[in-house]
């Protein structure tokens, strides 16, 4: 991982996160606990604050930048750019974009390759498709059916992303910040 300061702000990572080698943070950043960021992400902080809260997973090769600020227990897909507000509970699917200031509620879920245009609303238990990315559906997290479009089915489990990353850790193949 490469941590770069910028304006005299350097990132802060939480406790017990695995963050990749090719992990590069740069300026005002901060990431809260139990994380895990994978290779290739950039997390870039040079003209507003990036704040990550706890239990955060992001995918390969995805970028964040300008005004971005992720709640608890969100799952961020590979190859993701985020430029917005991401509510708990949340889940981004793969390659989707959401442009600056754009803001996705808690328990939503973003279908993949979907774009959020500058300032769009996607509101909460919503599931948004396409681009520009409409809401499609609403997000029942106790219907059986809606599983799949539920940030915890990704995160939690002994096939989660948590345990995937603890996995890494106890290989030894990324660094384990544990501040």
């Amino acid at each position: 991982m490469k941590i770069y300061p910028y304006k005299n702000k350097t990132p802060v990572i939480g406790r017990n996160c695995m963050i990749a080698d090719s992990v590069e943070l740069i300026g005002d950043v901060v990431i809260g606990d139990n994380c895990s960021i994978w290779s290739g992400v950039v997390i870039r902080s040079d003209t507003t604050p990036i704040r990550i809260g706890n239990n955060v997973h992001i995918e390969e090769n995805s970028v964040l930048h300008t005004s971005t600020h992720i709640e608890d227990n969100v799952m961020v897909g590979h190859s993701c750019t985020i430029e917005a507000f991401i509510g708990h509970d949340s889940m981004i699917g793969n390659t989707a974009s959401l442009m600056p200031f754009s803001r996705v509620g808690a328990f939503c879920a973003v279908a993949a390759g979907s774009v959020l245009t500058d300032g769009a609303v996607i509101p909460d238990y919503s599931f948004a498709v396409g681009s520009p990315a409409k809401v499609h559906s609403t997000i029942d997290p106790e219907n059986p059916k809606h599983v799949m479009r539920l940030a915890r089915t990704y995160i939690q489990g002994e096939k989660g992303m948590a345990a995937l990353a603890q996995s890494y850790i106890d290989q030894g193949i990324w660094e384990h910040r544990d501040a």
